[in-house]
């Protein structure tokens, strides 16, 4: 009986090498090649911020990839996304640890970055940062704002001197997410965040006719673009690469359905 077994086994062995199935075949497979593309390291926000960008399973993704990665694969170039909070992807910028910055903007940290020579890109895609409140408080007046969240780190500008009189109080929170939650629970009268980052997070949640930006209250607008100290030339073509490909970027930011990113779309809303 145990010579009909080991006789089995042996026929077995000799099946599988007929047919291929051999399982040590991929220890003995060549190796993959070296990846011999130019590696650019770029600096990235590391907070959940739909549909500009946020992490995904530990993956770097959103709009902004999609623009890098299509930019980087027309040039033949490997990017690798390192996502750190903003100032000290900036501080890594100064000191070389990070090739490229995105998004950055020439009046983020100007006094930071005062006496650095960075470059910046043509602006990749627009932003608008205001008040976005329950949708029965849009169009009333500013005196009708008295609490407010943001978070930790950001500067309302135009909203500063009604703090210092006492007129408004603004509550600051650790994520993006912690403000959008203060805003469901109706803690507050509205947040200070990027217009389009508030309608994504409510139409995640089915409620994005819920809550809408107000254009009749004080905000700011300005772009995303690539910077870098080191890197010129790569700004250059990244510039190319904007106006080349502006129907490709189109595109995603459909797909990516931003509603705010240009100014004209302010008037549009405030007919809803």
């Amino acid at each position: 009986m145990m010579k009909l077994w080991w006789a089995l086994v042996a026929l077995l062995g000799v099946c599988a090498q007929v047919w291929g199935a051999d399982p040590d075949i991929d220890a003995i497979s060549p190796p993959n090649p070296p990846d011999t593309r130019p590696t650019f390291i770029i600096g990235v926000q590391n907070f959940y911020y739909p549909p500009h960008y946020f992490m995904q399973n530990g993956r770097y993704s959103g709009f902004g990839r999609d623009v890098l990665d299509l930019f980087a694969q027309q040039h033949n170039y490997r990017f690798v996304y390192m996502a750190e909070p903003y100032i000290r992807t900036v501080k890594d910028l100064f000191n070389g640890r990070v090739d490229f910055q995105y998004p950055d903007n020439p009046q983020w940290l100007i006094d930071m970055k005062a006496d650095k020579a960075l470059v910046y890109s043509a602006g990749v895609v627009g932003y608008v940062d205001g008040i976005s409140r329950h949708s029965g408080n849009v169009g009333k007046p500013l005196d009708s704002l008295k609490r407010m969240a943001m978070p930790i780190g950001w500067t309302a500008v135009h909203y500063v001197p009604r703090v210092a009189s006492g007129q408004l109080e603004i509550l600051e929170v650790s994520s993006v997410e912690a403000v959008i939650a203060m805003l469901l629970r109706q803690r507050v009268d509205g947040v200070y965040l990027n217009a389009d980052v508030v309608r994504a997070h409510f139409m995640a949640l089915g409620k994005d006719k819920e809550v809408q930006f107000d254009p009749g209250l004080p905000y700011s607008s300005g772009e995303f673009s690539l910077s870098t100290i080191k890197h010129p030339a790569i700004i250059a073509q990244f510039d190319r690469f904007l106006r080349d490909q502006a129907d490709a970027i189109a595109e995603l930011k459909r797909r990516y359905q931003f509603k705010y990113e240009r100014i004209p779309a302010l008037g549009e809303e405030s007919e809803n």
